[in-house]
Parts: C-alpha cells; structure tokens; sequence
C-alpha cells in the first residue's frame, strides 16, 4: 500500500514539475488574460486574451529548443483565428490568412524568411486556389 502511495507521489510530482500552466491577469480586471504553458521547465506555448474580452486572440507555439513554430491570431476579435504564420529554423516559411473572416484560409504566403517565394489565393473562396505566383522561377 505504501509502495502506490509513494508511487502516485512520484507521478504527481513528476506532472507538476514537467507540465505546468501559468495564468496572469495583466490588465488587473480580476479575469486571466495570459496563458503560459510550460514543459519541463520551458514555455511551450503562450496564449493571450488581448483586448480582455473573454476570448483567446493570440498563440503562440515553441519546440523543445524553444524556437518559436507557429502563431495564431485574431486580427478582427470575433473569437475566431485568422492569421497563421508557421516557423522553421527560426525563419518564418508561411503564412496562411482568412481574408474574409469565414472560417477558412484563402491565402497562403510561403516564404524563406523575408522573401515571398510563392503566393497563393483563392479569389472567389470557393476553397480552390484561383491564383498563383511563384517568385523562385526568376
């Protein structure tokens, strides 16, 4: 009997020191508006409730490494993301936008950091892509 006791200690103790989240109320309303996700010690994931509404408008994601992957936002604050950038080595390599607030990407960037290598949209958001400009070819 002791032996499961001292055994869900050690999970317990183990879960709290690996995976932890952190809420912080930064406008002092009383209400959480930022979300720190930790893993082993490094954040792993930032959410933000930016105009304090009640509603996430900001996430961001790390790796292990903590590189920053990805990033989601709510640039119109309707409770639903519409921005996406996605990152690898450090370098952001795409975004994909939600240019009429509906619920589904309609334009895709990809990019090798600064430099727009291929731009993608669809233009009438039927969810077939309409037009494309790939910039690696010249």
């Amino acid at each position: 009997m002791h032996r499961l006791i001292l055994f869900v200690l050690l999970i317990l103790s183990t879960t709290i020191l690996f995976a932890q989240e952190l809420e912080e109320d930064t406008n002092s309303d009383g209400r959480a508006d930022r979300w720190v996700k930790l893993n082993a010690g490094r954040v792993s994931e930032i959410e933000l409730d930016r105009n304090y509404d009640g509603d996430l408008d900001y996430i961001v994601k790390y790796n292990d490494n903590s590189d920053k992957i990805e990033e989601q936002m709510d640039f119109n604050f309707d409770g639903e993301m519409d921005d996406y950038y996605f990152y690898a080595s450090g370098k952001m390599k795409r975004r994909e936008i939600d240019s009429n607030y509906d619920g589904k990407v309609d334009i895709w960037v990809y990019l090798n950091g600064i430099y727009i290598e291929k731009y993608e949209k669809d233009t009438d958001f039927d969810g077939k892509i309409d037009v494309v400009e790939d910039y690696t070819e010249e």
